[in-house]
Parts: C-alpha cells; structure tokens; sequence
C-alpha cells in the first residue's frame, strides 16, 4: 500500500480505511460479546421464563411488591451517598495540597493513594478487623496508654466500620481524579482576584470551587458506583440482615437459600440502577472535558506559593492521617502474621508458626489452611490466564478503535466498558447458571472462573492499553509506511513495541484484580475451588484471623509486586 500525498493525515486516513483493523478486532469484541451476554441472557432466562418455559412477569412483580426489596434498595443507595460523601472530604484535603505545593512526602501520600487501587477487598476487610476491631491494634494501642480497661473505638460490625471501608478504599479515586484537574487549572482568575483583596478563602469558595465541581461530581458518581456494587466489605463487616445490600441479597439467595429466580430478579435492579450510573458517570467525564478545553486555553504553570505554618501543620497531619488511615490495617496484617503469644500473660512474640500451618508444614495444620499451597497455585494460574486473555482482547480492540473513527467506534468503546456497569456478583451469579445448565467438569469449571475473570478485567485492561494506544503519533505510522512497510507490519513492527509499557502495566494490572477477585469466585465456584481471597474469607469467618494475616500478607506481597513491576513499565526500565 502506498502513502499518498498529504503526510500524517493521510496515514490516518489510510489507516481507518485499511481492513486489516477491522479483521484483527472483530474476534475480540465478538467474544467478549459472548462472554459478557450470555451470562445475563440466562440471567434474563431465570427472571421471564417460568416452570412451563413461557414468558412471565410475576417473579418481577412479585419482588417488586415486596417491602424488603425496597427497604434493600434505600440502604444500598444510603450507604453509597454516605461513604461518596465521606471519600470526596478525605480527598479534598490531599488534593489541595497535591495541586498547590511542593513538599516533603508528597510522594509518599501519591504512593498511599495508589495502594487501594491494586488491593483486593478481601484484605480492606481483614486489615479493619485487625486494626480497628475491639481487640485490634489500635485499641490495644490506646488503652496502653491511657491505662483504659474497655476498647475506646467499637466500630467493627456496625454501619461506622462500612463507610471507613469504603472510604479507606474508594478515596483515592477523588484524590487522583481532584488533584490531577487542579493541578492543571490556571491561576490568572485566582491572582486577579488576590490582586483586587479578595481573600483566599472567598477566592477558593467562588473561583476555586466552582471550576473543581466537574472532577468532583465524576469523582463522586465513580465511586457511588464502586460503592453501590460493593460485596466482601458488606458481607463481612456489615455484620448481619441490617446492613444487607443488592449484592448480598443476591449472593445469599443464589448461594444460601438456593433461590436463583429471586437472585435473578434482584440482578435487574441492580443492572437497571448500574446503567444509569454508569450514563451519568458518562455524562460527568463530558463535563470535565468541557471545563478542560475552557481552562486550558492560555494555560500557564501554575507558581508553587510559600508554605505557611498552618500549611505545614495541615501538610504533617495529612501525612500522619493517611499513613494511619491506609498503611495502618495493611501493616497489623503482615505484624499479626508473624506474632503469636508466647507466655499466659498476654505477651507476644515473632513466630512462623501460622506459614508452617497455611502450607501443611505444622502437625496442627487445619483442614483449611492445609490448601494453602494448591490454592496459590490455583490462584496464580487463574490470574495469568485471565490477564493474558484480557490483555490480548483489549490489545487488539484498541488497535480497532484507535484507528477507526466515527460513531459505531464510540458505541463499541461504550460496549466493551459495559461490564463495569455489572457487578461482579451478577456476572459471577450468570456464569453459574451457565455450569449449571452445562455440568462441566472439573477442568470445565475452572475455565468457568477464567472466563467471569475475563469479563471482570477487561474494562480496566482496555482503559490502560487504549489511552496509550491513541498518544502513538502517526508520524511514526506514516514512516513505516513510507520505508515500505504495510499496515500489518506496522501494527507488529511498530505499534506494539511502542505499547510495551502500557502492556506490561495492563497485564499487572489485571493480574492483581483477578488474583484478589472474591466476589464473582465465591458466587461461582463450588467448594473444590479454592482460591487465595476464599480462604481468607473461610479464615476470616471462623475467627482464624492469625492465618488470615498469614495468608493475607502474602497477597500483599503479591500485589506489591505486581504494582513494583507496573511502576517500571511506566518508567521504560523494564526492557
């Protein structure tokens, strides 16, 4: 194919009418097509179809007559409002201070604030009961030293314990989205009206504000999301009935009482609820685009002003916040794993006594940490299957929607986040009724799992490799083709060379979110398939919290490799 006149223009022209694009991504979007629709077409199946295998309303009818549906739905919304509430607070502090000064340990809260994004819910959960339950680190922290005989903070198990979870897990995404825009804002408005005497908290209330609120509100609908799909972080630290969710209820009857008609039902609320998020959350990224093209015409760096003494004394306890609020539970985890008592007064000291029993080492080993070993392996060979699958399909639909424009491009980028708009529950709930219509086999079932994987994993991979993929200039497009090369070499040769950082994050990326992926497993799998965050929850639910710990630190070993790893990607060290 030769390059006609007209330079890089051309060559994207070329590129968005060559067939080879189409042809390489087609496989990819038809089978996440299938991977994605088939589970809610059984679900759709369990909801209208009844006994006689005709179409039916009633189920739907019959859940939405019911008060508890109801009373479920309002809590659920409650809940998400209140932890969006409490995360946007937490982050709004950081995010000044990330946008507008230069100090020691901004690193060290960027570093914090990436933490929660490749950390499994399974261990927010273990890290709150270690640190902050009634016989928790901080408590026995406090009453050592002002001489208490009763726990001060009794958070665990109640409504308190769920909103700091979530905020403790969801923050960050408003601290990276807040301080990322602000940074970027000019300062002409600010420095004319500080010029006139206005004062910088009038300045921040009607110049400030007011051009944060687009990041705020996208901010704040992605997290309601995260939050309204939330599941580990309910179940277990909800504590019982009173502070049941959509995902639990669906989850409890599905597992518990058998009722996959009901759970069924409840997923199309759910769903239905999702998609309007998920279309406001759309709507909030255009706001911010908007704003972006507004603000940043005339843009200049924005001066780092002269920290003040109260600058200072907001800085440090930021600082000492959020090393608290992040690394505290993550670090009672790995100290409880490693301490046992060793006198009848209470004393403590280092053992690796709760490893020997995880890896059947120790005589006393259980039944359920006795699996440790096969279900790492497990855990592992689940996550690299599905990271590779995901990593491949979102590899070359990227390659499709880099280079193909126009409206069908924009609905199929929509398509492929749909999964977003699904909880992990719901898919893991239809991959179910998948094996149970099927009967696979043992080997069957676990490529089960690999699939819901997949489709969990494959939105985040997506947006990792896409936005990469479109930074490429075409220039370099334009020199392959010129040098003789046609668009298939170019694509192998060229593009993918240029993506390998991106690729080497995206996999770790979606490694780490398959190998803590609980929900979707547990709604899944049978009892033969034990995985490293199921164990966990098992530990977790029969007071093992010492093997928890143990087994939890090894995942946070795990995730802090794989971030390690992605952080060289991005840096190019990684050759």
């Amino acid at each position: 194919m030769k390059l006609r006149k007209g330079g890089i223009a051309d060559s994207g022209s070329i590129l968005q009418s060559s067939s080879f694009y189409k042809i390489v991504g087609t496989p990819s979007v038809l089978l996440l097509a299938l991977l994605f629709m088939v589970p809610l077409l059984f679900i759709l199946t369990k909801a209208f179809v009844g006994e006689d295998k005709t179409f039916t309303l009633s189920r739907v009818f019959l859940l939405a007559k019911d008060p508890y549906t109801w009373r479920i739905l309002r809590f659920t919304l409650f809940q998400a409002f209140i932890s969006t509430v409490v995360s946007i607070l937490i982050a709004l502090p950081g995010a000044y201070l990330l946008a507008n000064y230069t100090f020691l340990g901004k690193k060290l809260i960027k570093a914090i604030s990436v933490i929660p994004f490749v950390l499994p819910s399974i261990l927010v959960v273990l890290g709150f009961v270690i640190f902050y339950g009634n016989s928790g680190l901080l408590n026995q922290l406090l009453m050592a030293l002002f001489k208490l005989e009763e726990p001060p903070l009794k958070i665990l198990y109640t409504f308190k314990a769920v909103i700091a979870a979530h905020a403790f897990y969801n923050f960050p995404i408003a601290l990276a989205l807040i301080s990322t825009f602000w940074e970027q804002l000019p300062s002409r408005y600010n420095d004319a009206a500080m010029t006139l005497g206005a004062k910088k908290l009038t300045i921040f209330r009607t110049i400030t504000l007011p051009r944060l609120i687009p990041p705020i509100l996208s901010a704040s609908t992605l997290i309601f999301l995260f939050c309204f799909s939330s599941f580990a972080i309910l179940l277990v630290l909800g504590g019982g009935p009173r502070f049941t969710t959509l995902e639990v209820e669906i989850y409890r009857r599905a597992r518990m009482l058998l009722d996959l008609e009901g759970a069924a039902s409840l997923s199309l609320l759910s769903i239905v609820v999702n998609i309007i998020l998920v279309g406001v959350y759309i709507w909030t990224q255009r706001l911010v685009a908007h704003q972006e093209e507004i603000e940043l015409i005339d843009q200049k760096r924005l001066i780092r002003r002269e920290k003040s003494v109260l600058i200072k004394i907001l800085i440090f306890i930021y600082l000492a916040f959020s090393s608290l609020f992040v690394l505290g539970p993550l670090g009672g985890i790995v100290y409880r794993s490693f301490t046992a008592p060793v006198s009848r007064g209470g004393k403590v000291g280092f053992t690796l006594r709760w490893y020997k029993e995880l890896f059947g080492s120790s005589q006393v080993s259980s039944s359920i940490m006795g699996v440790a070993a096969s279900a790492l392996l497990l855990s592992f060979v689940i996550a690299f299957l599905a990271s590779f699958v995901g990593l491949v399909f979102s590899t070359l639909l990227s390659s499709r929607l880099r280079n193909q424009k126009g409206r069908y491009s924009l609905s199929l980028e929509l398509f492929a986040m749909l999964p977003m708009a699904v909880s992990s529950v719901i898919i893991g709930l239809g991959y179910l009724l998948i094996s149970n219509w099927l009967n696979p086999s043992h080997l069957g079932s676990r490529a089960l799992v690999v699939l819901a994987h997949v489709v969990i994993i494959s939105p985040f991979v997506l947006r990792t490799v896409l936005p990469e993929y479109r930074k490429i200039s075409f220039s370099y497009t334009q020199a392959s083709l010129t040098l003789g090369a046609n668009v298939r070499q170019t694509f192998w040769f060229v593009e993918l060379p240029l993506l390998r950082s991106a690729l080497i994050t995206a996999f770790a990326f979606g490694f780490a979110l398959s190998i803590g992926e609980l929900n979707a497993t547990l709604t899944l799998a049978d009892s033969s398939l034990v995985t490293l965050p199921i164990i966990i929850y098992r530990l977790i639910g029969s007071y093992n919290f010492a093997g928890a710990c143990a087994l939890g630190t090894i995942l946070i070993l795990i995730c802090a490799v794989v971030f390690f790893v992605s952080e060289l990607a991005k840096r190019g060290e990684i050759k």
